[in-house]
């Protein structure tokens, strides 16, 4: 049975504790100090709270919205909802209303126009065209899957919470990172060389190259070293 990354990075830390044992809650204290600021619509208060829809699907809702605003495509609420849900039951039991409220697509599309303006704006800045859905390639007993989105090598993935960026983000863009260069070795793709969290709530955001990442998270192992221990790890996951 195969595993989705995401899952991988949520669900069984105790494989990046021994590939970046220095991914430690004071170094993502660290990163997270280096965020910059970007221009957001805020969400308001009362109406989130009013809101009755699961917040893991209000948020995806509003990174599908992001999605069609990003390909100038019309807002199609019922269209969205159930592309929205069929994601997220792909990751837990996503339960559907019975009515998509007022509130609830406002919120969304408060959270789609604060991601969308913002990737238009770094894909002009950067000159390199929006991708969606980037693929990301699969390794031993880890599924592929997709990412969020892409601007040339730079791996983009959006968080949208009140909180500030976790540990399991910051595996998440680890293990995307991993399965790329694992893929790249094997002439099977190409290796991200930049990330980018976004969180189009907070108007937050940390830009990194991969090679300074990994250098703070490994303690000084080389990136074929970090693929063998993890290689490793896998492997041995497997045979159990």
């Amino acid at each position: 049975m195969q595993i989705d990354p995401r899952s991988v990075a949520r669900d069984i830390p105790g494989i990046f504790y021994e590939v970046f044992p220095q991914l430690t809650p004071g170094i993502v204290a660290h990163f997270n100090s280096c965020a910059d600021k970007f221009q957001v619509q805020t969400l308001p208060p009362d109406m989130l709270v009013q809101s009755k829809l699961q917040r893991a699907m209000l948020f995806e809702l509003g990174y599908t919205i992001g999605e069609r605003l990003i390909t100038g495509a019309e807002i199609d609420w019922a269209e969205c909802f159930d592309m929205t849900l069929k994601r997220q039951r792909g990751f837990f039991d996503a339960k559907l209303p019975d009515l998509l409220d007022v509130g609830d697509q406002l919120l969304a599309e408060i959270v789609g126009r604060n991601l969308s303006r913002e990737l238009k704006a770094m894909s002009l800045s950067g000159g390199t065209a929006i991708v969606l859905r980037p693929s990301i390639p699969g390794f031993e007993w880890i599924a592929s899957g997709y990412g969020d989105f892409a601007l040339g090598s730079t791996l983009i993935e959006v968080k949208c919470t009140a909180k500030r960026f976790s540990s399991a983000d910051y595996r998440q863009v680890a293990i995307y990172w991993l399965l790329s260069y694992a893929a790249a070795i094997e002439d099977r793709g190409e290796e991200w060389q930049h990330f980018v969290m976004l969180n189009p709530r907070s108007g937050e955001k940390v830009s990194m190259r991969f090679d300074s990442f990994l250098s703070v998270i490994s303690s000084g192992r080389t990136k074929v070293d970090i693929l063998q221990v993890f290689q490793s790890l896998v492997g041995f996951r497997q045979t159990r």
